[in-house]
């Protein structure tokens, strides 16, 4: 395996599933970024993966990456310091997660040994002499980094494994409709929201039902038109799924939705926004309903795994706070230079 290929692998590990790093014998010149679990955590550790991300975002977003400003929880940050922050984080978890494989009866063979030696042989000779002046690097570091991460995602799949995220096609289906609103409300220039009288809505009420019945009784009228005439201010095509369905019109509207057979037209139905014309354009996007379906299983995983690690990381180390266990100073020493 190439460097590129175990940057890469390393890197999407830690996007993906927050994970990072191994450990590493202390010495007397080991730099010491904090302690966790009751072990310690060098800076030759914090420099790996922070060179493996630098090279890689650089690649993927261009030089200028690292001061581009982030509006997170706590304010703006640059990429530079969120990226810190969340090395420290993607350690912390790959330790918690390899300390499990042994009850998990989960462990290396062979020839993942001699994969992981020979990735670290690789990405220890493309460092540069500073980057070995810097720090405490070694290769048998880098072994036991990529050891580290080769157990922690065995680990992470054997959890996955053991726990049910089918998702049934009704429930992932994404639908495409037509919704022509006579709208029973106004919005004012300050935001807020007024209701129609009474006699107003019933007026719009009389304008949907001639608008159903020109689309039923003239082939020749268009929706387009229908839109025109009406000055339908909220007349658009959308695709939603049926949770987003119930979200946006109510359980009722969205039954009714769903049932409608592509080419159908509804009756004229009321809703918290007025009184609306659906038609279905597709009841079900094949392509479309397989993509939601992969990322509600994704968003299920999460959070399944984010509840399992959390249990996990009470009982491996749950006094860690990043925001004063962490020498800072330390590993703002790792520049993510942008080199022109």
């Amino acid at each position: 395996m190439q460097k590129r290929v175990w940057m890469m692998v390393l890197c999407i590990w830690c996007v993906v599933l927050l994970m990072a790093c191994g450990k590493k014998e202390t010495e007397e010149d080991v730099q010491v970024v904090y302690r966790f679990g009751g072990a310690e955590v060098t800076y030759g550790e914090f420099y790996i993966y922070a060179k493996t991300v630098e090279e890689d975002y650089q690649k993927a977003y261009g030089n200028g990456i690292w001061s581009l400003e982030l509006t997170t929880t706590d304010g703006k940050s640059t990429v530079r310091d969120v990226t810190r922050q969340d090395i420290v984080a993607n350690m912390n978890r790959v330790k918690v997660l390899a300390a499990q494989a042994e009850d998990m009866n989960l462990s290396l063979g062979e020839a993942e040994r001699a994969e992981a030696e020979d990735t670290a042989t690789a990405f220890y000779n493309g460092l540069t002499e500073a980057d070995l002046a810097e720090t405490e690097i070694t290769r048998e570091l880098v072994t036991q980094v990529i050891e580290d991460n080769m157990l922690a995602k065995k680990v992470y799949d054997r959890i996955l494994s053991e726990y049910d995220f089918e998702i049934s096609e009704e429930e992932a289906r994404m639908t495409t409709f037509f919704d022509m609103v006579f709208e029973c409300y106004s919005v004012k220039k300050d935001g807020t929201v007024e209701e129609y009288t009474e006699e107003k809505k019933a007026t719009q009420l009389q304008r949907a039902n001639e608008a159903l019945s020109s689309l039923a009784q003239d082939e020749d009228v268009s929706y387009e038109s229908i839109v025109e005439k009406y000055h339908l201010e909220y007349a658009d095509t959308y695709t939603m799924s049926r949770t987003e369905l119930v979200e946006s019109y109510g359980e009722d509207v969205a039954e009714l939705i769903l049932n409608l057979q592509d080419g159908e037209v509804s009756t004229v139905i009321q809703s918290q926004y007025g009184y609306h014309i659906f038609k279905m354009i597709q009841a079900k996007d094949d392509e479309l309903t397989k993509k939601n379906k992969e990322e509600i299983i994704a968003a299920k995983q999460k959070e399944y795994f984010n509840g399992v690690y959390e249990e996990w990381l009470k009982h491996y180390d749950s006094h860690f706070n990043a925001d004063t266990d962490v020498n800072q100073e330390l590993i703002n020493r790792f520049p993510f230079s942008e080199n022109e």
